[in-house]
Formats: structure tokens, sequence, C-alpha cells
């Protein structure tokens, strides 16, 4: 959950990073999970609405939980409840403010419902895709540890930079939840926390991480990460087909993903509009070169692109997209393979679309802002991942 500041950076490159976030006190593995699906599924509404909910069925499916248990979901709500997350904001010159909100405001679980609430101020926070990294769901649910879920969630985000940068050794402690007096002793933090958590990211994530340690007197002080793809485990990233593969490749994609758009979310807005998405990334740009753009630009892009209206970019900045590389025959085939994708879910008829969304949602696909009268889904994260599904399906006939 937390968004690290790589130490090794020059300060330039520190202002990119808003914040250091870390939960103060341990949390379970259940907790951690939890924190991630209510997250995920209040998230294109975080701004917009105060309560959410979430049918408890879908909650526990999400959660690879036994949905009859609610005696324990209970137990994880309220310790999510009284668990804090403090935000440590870094401005010029050095100083260092500090603020900190419970994970979640309200809780209720009421006629096969949980609603929520997240406070204003935090709502604000975790809408900036700079502060959270949106996790799997799809690998989340692979973990059987704690640690080893924290530790890939302050991994995940430096993916494309490959490397954590270093980190004080107390700050793992804290950002891990690993507080307890056993681990004072580097030795036992190292065997039981790190060195487990190492393995089972490795085993069962899309990514692979090196730990690597900094000492000073033969004293381990420091501690930093590399990250790199796990290919052995890429299925379980969206369970990504050629498609996506293909997209990843493509200029508006590597745009996005660098203003700070979620790589899913910009495959999905590639999917349905691809000029759309290019011009987005131009714009948006253009407008943070002019320093045009107040706050993040991730989340300006998504207003600019959901938005609706047309976008018109410079001339002179569409001049500036390199023409791509030849293709090889492999992308050549992908490409082709996407096209006829593309072409088979344009030809749906509404009864058709109707049809692929239910059985999408019967095989445990999230559906609550399904909108049975044209086939499709509201939300956004929903959206991409029944897009994924979709394409994945229809691929294969």
């Amino acid at each position: 959950m937390a968004n690290l500041k790589p130490l090794n950076l020059p300060p330039s490159e520190l202002k990119k990073h808003v914040a250091t976030v870390h939960v103060s006190g341990e949390l379970s593995l259940l907790e951690r999970k939890i924190v991630n699906v209510l997250l995920l599924n209040a998230y294109d509404e975080l701004l917009t609405k105060k309560r959410h909910t979430l049918p408890v069925g879908i909650l526990c499916t999400m959660l690879g939980f036994d949905s009859k248990n609610h005696d324990a979901l209970k137990r994880a709500l309220l310790k999510v409840m009284s668990t804090p997350i403090s935000f440590d904001l870094l401005h010029d010159g050095g100083k260092t403010d500090w603020e900190a909100s419970p994970l979640i405001a309200y809780a209720s679980i009421k006629s096969g419902t949980c609603a929520y609430e997240y406070s204003d101020w935090l709502a604000e926070k975790l809408a900036n895709p700079d502060i959270y990294t949106l996790i799997n769901i799809n690998v989340q649910r692979q973990f059987s540890g704690g640690y080893a879920l924290a530790l890939y969630e302050n991994c995940l985000r430096f993916k494309r930079t490959g490397s954590t940068g270093w980190i004080p050794v107390e700050t793992w402690r804290r950002l891990l939840g690993a507080d307890a007096s056993m681990y004072d002793e580097f030795k036992h933090f190292s065997s039981e926390v790190i060195k487990k958590a190492v393995k089972e990211i490795n085993q069962v994530s899309n990514i692979i991480v090196t730990p690597e340690y900094k000492r000073e007197a033969r004293r381990v002080v420091q501690i930093r990460f590399l990250v790199d793809d796990n290919p052995q485990r890429s299925m379980l990233d969206n369970d990504e087909d050629e498609d996506q593969k293909a997209v990843r490749g493509s200029e508006a994609f590597k745009r996005l993903t660098k203003l700070g758009v979620g790589d899913r979310l910009a495959i999905s807005w590639i999917q349905q509009e691809p000029e759309r998405a290019l011009q987005t990334a131009l714009y948006v740009e253009e407008r943070a070169k002019r320093k045009q753009i107040r706050g993040n630009a991730g989340g300006y892009a998504r207003t600019v692109f959901e938005k609706g209206s047309n976008i018109e970019p410079p001339q002179n900045h569409l001049k500036e997209v390199p023409a791509p590389p030849p293709r090889t025959d492999d992308q050549t085939s992908a490409d082709e393979r996407a096209r006829r994708t593309s072409e088979k879910i344009k030809a749906l008829s509404l009864a058709e679309k109707q049809q692929f969304a239910a059985e999408y949602m019967a095989q445990g696909g999230k559906g609550n802002t399904y909108q049975h009268d044209i086939g499709t889904f509201k939300n956004a994260l929903e959206r991409t991942a029944y897009t994924a599904w979709l394409r994945a399906k229809m691929a294969a006939d």
C-alpha cells in the first residue's frame, strides 16, 4: 500500500513521489485484503459518493473467504477501522508534514450488504494514483501470508523502475507491520519476515523481488528490493492475452502510464477508444509542460478521457510521436488477432452483450455497476476486468 520514495534518487526525482504512506500497526492477511477490495470497489466514486456498498457474498468471493463466517469479517473490519494510515509529505527544502486518518471511518453489515465510508480527507488522497497502487485481486488471492502481501504491495509500484531504492530497516518494519519486539534483532526480522515474504512473492505473484543489504559496521541498516516481472506467473496479471500485450507496446500506453494512469485503466481506454486514448496523453503532456495542471497528471488524464468532449492536442505536439519500429511477424499476428476480436465484440447484439455479462457475473465477476439496458458496466475498473474476460473468451472461440 505504501508509496515509498527511493532514497538513492536526486531531490528532483523525489518531488515526483507525493508522499510516503504507511499503515501503523500490524494487519492480518485478511485485513490487508479487505483494505484493497473495498478501495477497488469504491475507487471510481471516491470523490462523488460518501458511502459505498458491496454485497457480502461478492466481498467474500473477492477475498477468497468463507462467506458464512460473518463474525470474523466483522472483527477484521473493526481492526481496519481502528488502524491509522499515515502520510509524511515532503516539501521543498526537505521539510516534512505529517497527517493521519483511520483507514475506514464507518462500516456496517446489514441485510447481506457491507457499507463503508472514508473520511473526506482520505478519499482525496486515495483518489490520487500517485498515492495508491491498486492491487490485482486475482494476484492478491494467491497470498497466504500477511507480510508477503505487504511487501508485494510496497514493491509492485517499482516494477517499471526496477528497484525500491535504499530504505532504512526500521522503515521497512513499519511498512510491513513487523512491530513485534522479537524483530528488534535483524536476524529474526530477516528469517521470519523478509526471507519468507520474498519466497512467497516469487512463487505466487506476477513479480520477482530480490533483497539487497547495506551494512555499517557489520550491521544491516538499509534494504532495497530489485523488482522484475515474473514470466512464470504472468497469467495472474489479469489473465493478459495477446491483445493486451500488443496494447502495452503502443505509444498511447507508454505515454499514459508515464503520466501516472494505472496499467489496466490505460489498457481499457486503448481497447475502447485508441485514438482518444492517445489524444488524451498528448493533451495532458502538453498541459503538464506548461504547468497548467493543478494536482496529479494521471487523475487529470482520467477526467479528460472520461468527460466525453472533443480533445484537440496541439498539432506541433502530434509531430513528436515517433514512428513505430518495424513490426515482427509475431507482433503482426497479435495485432491481427486483436483486430478480429474487436470486430467480433463490436458486432455483438444487445441480447448477446447481456448474455455474456450475465455469464461473467455468474462466474464471480464483479457487477455492482452493471447496466442491463446497454449490457456493460459503468465503473471503469469493473468494465476493465469484464473487457479482459470478454476479449479472452471471444479470442478463444
